[in-house]
């Protein structure tokens, strides 16, 4: 689209912003039953860099970008229609769904003391609208610049209704000072040594193998019962087990395998665990060139080829589901929107039967190896994904063998993580088992395997906010268009709605669905209280952005 308006800015590339808070104690002086130590990724390696728009920082490849940056509200994914004031008191839809007007909270600063406003709200809009690369949670695109009216309202104008974007507007994109911001001029791409945000914590120390946050002595919501949370390096899954077993996690986001015998059965009383279904976990296929992952056809072959169950129960310990339904939609939160023709339509083992019937009308035949082929060209591809994430590693090894088993050459490529995020966003890999984006609606999760216009388009080499596979569909972007516009209130509408981009997923396959994801979340009461558990799951449970700050505040010493 046109670019009607700019944000004013220098030609610093590298921006060190603010100062860290003075009078901050060190981490020997800090009562060890006040330090929170949280692992919230595996594998990755730290780099001094907390810019919350660029995919690649230390704060977006560990979800801890909420730890200092916050925003407008806060969504409760498990729970249908349930959300929380946070920067923004409340909102109001107007003209039809394009004007959103928020209510801003009064007494709130920035962690440098300065006073947070409406004007940093709509800059951070502004920032956003003019610069596509930092636009990490799909805003969509605005009619006209975001308006601070006084210093608690802001309103934004979009081209089109969006009524169903209100997660990623208000939950996912998360608010920057304009007072420093400003003076950055690569917004996506910057370093940020020096954070500077409204959340209840601020940077402390950085090194390669140990971040540290202290308590924000400014934040508007009071005193968190950690008085720091650290953030330590773990190479792997397993390396986060060992930690967990000898006390030295409070809380981790990871799978853990065996987890009641290598941990909640140390000491019951303190161990736990509560993983709920959070996302739709799929094989995100690059669907771009000419060869044989472009063919839909092929992508469903593949998809019946896999065997769910035993992904579940090998590769992800029974802790997660099989996915029942093509229609990638998460089950059961989401089963009010499945239609009669997606509902049990995926089979809980592998199908070779189908298989052969989808290929074989498809012109595929088996060659000398064993393989179909057509052409003189086999169906052959790699799975990638980090051998650090060893339940995804498990499961594309599962894959590849059910896959070889049916006649379709399909091999593991192990890499690190950090190669794996940056081969995501550059759409370097063939295809990848990675976790949904999950969501209080199904527009969330559809946008981020579907809406190429909002995700890549602007920087096809460097999506990282999602579509990793480049899926470009007129068709799907219309589907989403018509969802995005209709007023939830239409609740017959939002469904047909819903069910088209479900059709889109069963007949295009652009990922195959696999199992229902568990927000992992295994913590410890031995040092903190107030931990979403089943009985009362108040929010989605993981170490994890953007809810770091709602679940951080809930806790209690022990």
């Amino acid at each position: 689209m046109i670019r009607k308006f700019a944000i004013t800015a220098t030609a610093v590339s590298t921006l060190l912003l603010g100062a860290l808070v003075v009078g901050v104690t060190s981490s020997a002086s800090v009562p060890k039953a006040r330090i929170l130590t949280e692992e919230g990724n595996v594998g990755v390696t730290f780099t001094n860099n907390f810019n919350p728009f660029d995919g690649n920082s230390f704060s977006a490849h560990m979800s801890v970008k909420s730890l200092t940056y916050e925003p407008l509200m806060e969504f409760d994914s498990l729970k249908a229609n349930t959300q929380y004031p946070w920067l923004a008191l409340g909102y109001s839809w107007s003209n039809g769904g394009k004007t959103l007007t928020f209510m801003l909270r009064h007494g709130v600063k920035w962690s440098d003391g300065k006073p947070f406003t409406a004007a940093d709200v709509a800059y951070t809009f502004n920032l956003i609208e003019t610069n596509p690369a930092a636009n990490y949670s799909g805003v969509p695109a605005m009619a006209n610049a975001a308006t601070a009216v006084g210093n608690y309202e802001v309103r934004l104008e979009f081209a089109q209704p969006a009524y169903q974007e209100i997660t990623a507007i208000a939950g996912s994109t998360l608010i920057v000072p304009a007072h420093l911001w400003t003076r950055v001029s690569n917004p996506a791409t910057a370093t940020i040594t020096k954070p500077v945000g409204t959340g209840p914590y601020v940077l402390k120390h950085y090194s390669s193998t140990l971040v540290e946050y202290a308590a924000n002595p400014h934040y508007w919501g009071g005193k968190p019962a950690a008085t720091q949370v650290n953030i330590p390096s773990y190479s792997s899954n397993a390396a986060a087990t060992t930690a967990l077993a000898n006390g030295q996690l409070d809380w981790a986001g990871n799978d853990i395998a065996n987890i009641k015998s290598v941990f909640v059965d140390k000491n019951p009383r303190t161990n736990h665990y509560y993983f709920a279904p959070g996302n739709t976990v799929g094989l995100f296929f690059n669907v771009t060139g000419t060869g044989p992952l472009s063919d839909p056809q092929v992508r469903a072959a593949i998809s019946a080829g896999i065997d769910r169950t035993a992904l579940g129960v090998e590769g992800e310990s029974g802790y997660e589901l099989p996915a029942t339904s093509s229609s990638g939609l998460i089950l059961p939160n989401q089963a009010a929107y499945l239609s009669p023709s997606t509902t049990n339509d995926l089979s809980p083992t592998s199908d070779g039967a189908k298989v052969a019937s989808i290929l074989s009308a498809d012109g595929y035949t088996k060659d000398s190896s064993g393989f179909y082929a057509k052409g003189g060209n086999e169906i052959k591809f790699s799975i990638e994904d980090p051998t650090a994430y060893s339940d995804y590693y498990a499961d594309a090894q599962l894959i590849s063998n059910e896959l070889q088993a049916v006649g379709i050459d399909a091999t593991v490529d192990g890499v690190q993580a950090s190669q794996w995020y940056s081969d995501l966003a550059a759409g370097t890999f063939q295809s990848a088992i990675h976790w949904g984006s999950g969501g209080a609606s199904p527009f969330v999760q559809y946008q981020n395997w579907l809406d190429y216009n909002t995700f890549v388009a602007p920087s096809p080499t460097n999506a990282p906010g999602g579509d990793f596979g480049r899926y470009n569909s007129p068709a799907a972007e219309a589907a989403l268009k018509t969802l995005e516009v209709t007023n939830p209130a239409n609740v017959s509408a939002v469904k047909s709605a819903v069910q088209a981009l479900g059709n889109i997923m069963t007949t295009q396959v652009p990922v195959a669905p696999l199992l229902y994801g568990a927000d992992w979340n295994v913590y410890s009461t031995a040092h903190f209280t107030g931990w979403v558990t089943a009985k009362n799951p108040y929010m989605d449970p993981s170490p994890s952005d953007p809810e770091l700050p709602y679940i951080l505040m809930k806790l209690k010493a022990a």
